[in-house]
C-alpha cells in the first residue's frame, strides 16, 4: 500500500514539475518561433518546383525513358516517376504520373 501511494505522489511530482516551472511554456513559444522558418523554407520549396513545371509539363505524353533522358531537374528538386502516386505532400518534389504503358500522363508539384 505504502509503494503504491509512493509511486503515485512521485509519478504525480514528475508530471507537474515541468508544467510548474515553465518549461512547457519555453517549449510552447520555441516551437511557435520556429514556424515562420519553415513555413518560408516551405514557401521556397514550393516556388522552387513551380519555376519547372511549365518545362516538365511539355514533356506529357512522352516515354518514362524519354523524360528521364531530356529532363534534368535543377538542384533541389527531386523527381519521382509513379503510376500510383503517393499521398505525402513534399513541396520541392516533381512527380511525373505515369500510365499502365509507362507515359508520361501528368507533371505536378508536391
Amino acid at each position: 500500500m505504502r509503494l503504491a501511494v509512493l509511486s503515485a505522489a512521485l509519478a504525480g511530482a514528475v508530471l507537474v514539475a515541468p508544467i510548474a516551472s515553465g518549461a512547457a511554456g519555453a517549449a510552447w513559444a520555441q516551437a511557435a518561433a520556429s514556424a515562420p522558418a519553415s513555413s518560408a523554407s516551405f514557401q521556397a520549396a514550393m516556388r522552387h518546383c513551380r519555376r519547372v513545371l511549365p518545362v516538365a509539363r511539355r514533356l506529357v505524353g512522352l516515354p518514362q525513358a524519354t523524360v528521364q533522358a531530356r529532363f534534368r531537374a535543377p538542384r533541389g528538386v527531386i523527381v519521382r516517376y509513379c503510376a500510383i502516386c503517393t499521398r505525402d505532400f513534399r513541396p520541392n518534389r516533381l512527380t511525373f504520373g505515369l500510365d499502365e504503358r509507362g507515359i508520361v500522363r501528368g507533371a505536378s508539384c508536391g
